[in-house]
This record gives C-alpha cells, structure tokens and sequence, in this order.
C-alpha cells in the first residue's frame, strides 16, 4: 500500500485510463441492452400476425375480398385490414409514415389535442390529421394549423392538425401522419377498395406459427410476418450493431490489458529492490504475490465501478451522444427518444470479469517473476 501511495500520479492515470476504456465497453452494453427493452416495449400491441401480398419481391396492394376469406381461417379470431404507406415531402427532404384509421381519436394514446378539438371523442374526419412531433418541427406548424399535402395524382389535400403526439412516443410517432382511410388511401396510391395489408389475431398464441403455416401453404405469393419474428429481427439488427463496438471496445480493453502487461513485466530497479527487501525481512514468495493481488484488485475494481458509473451517465443522461447516431441509423427526421435505464444483472458480471480478471493476471505473473529472484541479486 505504501508502494501505492509513493506512485500515486502513475496509479491515478492507469486508473483514469482503465475507467474510460471500461465506460466506452459498458456503454455500449447498456445501451444495446436498453434498446432492445424500448423494442419488446414499443411492438407489444402489434398484432399477433400479418399477411402482405408481393408481385417481384415488391408489396402490392390487396383487395376487400381478402377480409372474407381470411376470417374463415380455422383458429383466427379477428381480421382487420391495416393501411399504411410512405410519403415523401420534398419541401424537407423527410420520408413520413402516413396511417389510416377508424378507430376513435380518444382511444388513441399519449395525444395532445388543439384547445378547439380536445372536448371531442369521435372517428378522425376526412380533413383532419394527426401527425408526430418531427413532421410540426420540420415544417414549422403549430397544432390547430393547417398543412397541405399532395395525393398520388399531384392533387393537393387541405387537412387540419387536430393532435400531435407527445414526444415520449417519439421512438414510434415521431415521422407519423394518421389520417382518414380515405385520404390515406389517396395519399398512397390505393384505390379505395384496396388495402396495404391485413392484420390477425387469433385465439390460441401456441398455435399462431401453426395458422402462419397454413396461411402460407394456402395463399401464394403471400408474406406472413408474426410478431415474435419482428423481434428477433429487431434484436439481431441491433445485436450484429452493437456487436461491432462490443468487439471494438474489446480489443481495446485487452490492449490496455496488453500495455499494463508490457509496462509490469520489465520491472524497474526499485520496483526489484523493494522486493529484495521484503523477501529479505522473510516474506515469502506468495505473500509478495498477495500485496500486488490487492494492489491490483484495487485498482481494477475502482477503475471497473467508476466506468460503469461514467457509462451509465453517459447512456441514460446524456443519451450516448458519441455513438448513438451509429448504432441508431441515418435518417433525416431522427426519433428523439429517451432510454429507459435497463442494467442486467448477466452484463454487470460480463463486465466485470472482461475488466478484472485479465488485468489481475496482467499484474501478478511479473509479480511473481520479480519475487522468484534471490534478494541479493535483486538489491543489486
């Protein structure tokens, strides 16, 4: 410990350096952890599975009389077609998200109604939108304004913003216009007895890979798509992210581990002579080894909390500004989105022992070198 104490500033600096390389490595943990979590959140009130028709590996649209025949698919208990597709404003250079729906506003979530419109809970008139925090910023509107937009024909439509989601729904809403089926139908290129796809829900979850299975054997040139493969696409696209700066941050955890190695392993004079005088005073070889054991535990153990504290505060208070905009995605309209602090107990311990265990050995192997060395040729 006295040792520690006379290189204070070089074990203040290893430690300093050691936290930051630990904090880059448990940042990108917890954040890849808390993104996955935000994703299982976000997509739980999808429906259980959906059918999409394709023509060349394209979606295509698909017709009313779809409704019919899947409602008579053994095992589905309800059928609903959805209508949905991309508009492209070329004033920002953003790609929206536009939605039709029936359903009534009021059962809509996380919404924050114009002053005139708020009193009222009825279906989303033909003139009248809903769009998400991004679309008003980006084109400078105000709730209770109107905006214009082009159909597929190049017709303009007049609709008054009603709503705006608020931005803790940012992740999902954010590029979002819902309007009428009707002037989403016309926004989109559809005929109005054309839909995008069709949802379902069926009454047994165990058998939705079974119904899946039959709806593709039955139907051709259909994709059915179930939620539980959503999430796994989800995670295999965050996970192969995340997983190139895991890597990253691992290789440059074990060169500073390589580096620690290479400065302990060439022992310096007095670093020798201190251990000749102890084995001198009779202290054996495995007491040697023991200090610098805690000489190193101290250090890999501080270094290790203080990374994980420096990367918590960077992931869920500062939101990762260094690398989130890789492991996101490029866009012109970003989500702004806050990350729910997620730390599991299985990356706590990854961290850990990634951090500890390679430093340790790192510090008593030379340790144990110098104090194999006779005292008198080490107080040479």
């Amino acid at each position: 410990m006295a040792c520690m104490q006379r290189k204070w500033r070089k074990q203040l600096s290893l430690c300093l350096i050691y936290s930051f390389v630990v904090a880059f490595y448990a940042s990108v943990v917890f954040f890849t952890s808390s993104l996955r979590y935000e994703t299982q959140f976000v997509i739980k009130d999808l429906p259980q599975l959906w059918i999409q028709k394709l023509a060349g590996g394209r979606l295509i649209p698909m017709e009313n009389f779809w409704l019919d025949s899947l409602q008579k698919i053994r095992g589905v208990k309800e059928v609903y077609p959805r209508i949905w597709g991309y508009y492209f404003d070329s004033s920002t250079g953003a790609v929206f998200t536009v939605m039709g729906t029936e359903k009534p506003v009021n059962t809509l979530n996380m919404l924050s109604f114009s002053t005139i419109y708020k009193n009222k809970k009825n279906i989303l008139q033909k003139n009248q939108a809903i769009v998400g925090t991004g679309f008003l910023a980006m084109r400078g509107l105000q709730i209770g304004e109107n905006l214009s937009i082009p159909d597929a024909e190049g017709n303009m439509l007049n609709l008054e913003i009603i709503a705006s989601f608020n931005s803790k729904s940012d992740l999902l809403t954010r590029d979002l216009i819902i309007v009428s089926p009707e002037y989403a139908r016309k926004i989109i290129g559809l005929q109005q007895n054309q839909n995008t796809d069709f949802a379902l829900n069926v009454f047994n979850p165990t058998e939705i890979d079974n119904i899946a299975r039959r709806l593709d054997q039955k139907y051709a040139s259909i994709r059915v798509v179930t939620k539980s493969q959503l999430e796994a696409t989800y995670a295999t696209l965050f996970g192969w992210r995340g997983g190139i700066w895991i890597y990253g941050s691992i290789l440059a955890l074990f060169a500073f581990i390589l580096l620690v190695w290479e400065r302990t392993s060439g022992l310096s004079e007095q670093e020798k002579k201190e251990l000749g005088i102890l084995k001198a005073l009779g202290w054996q070889i495995n007491e040697v080894v023991l200090i610098r054991l805690y000489e190193g535990l101290i250090i890999s153990l501080t270094a290790t909390f203080l990374g994980i504290l420096l990367a918590f505060f960077h992931v869920f208070w500062l939101e990762a500004p260094l690398f989130k905009p890789f492991l996101v995605g490029w866009s012109v309209l970003y989500p702004r989105f806050s990350l729910f602090p997620i730390v599991e107990l299985n990356s706590i311990l990854i961290i850990f022992s990634l951090s500890i265990f390679p430093y340790l050995l790192a510090t008593i192997i030379p340790a144990w070198k110098g104090a194999i060395i006779e005292p008198s040729e080490a107080m040479k």
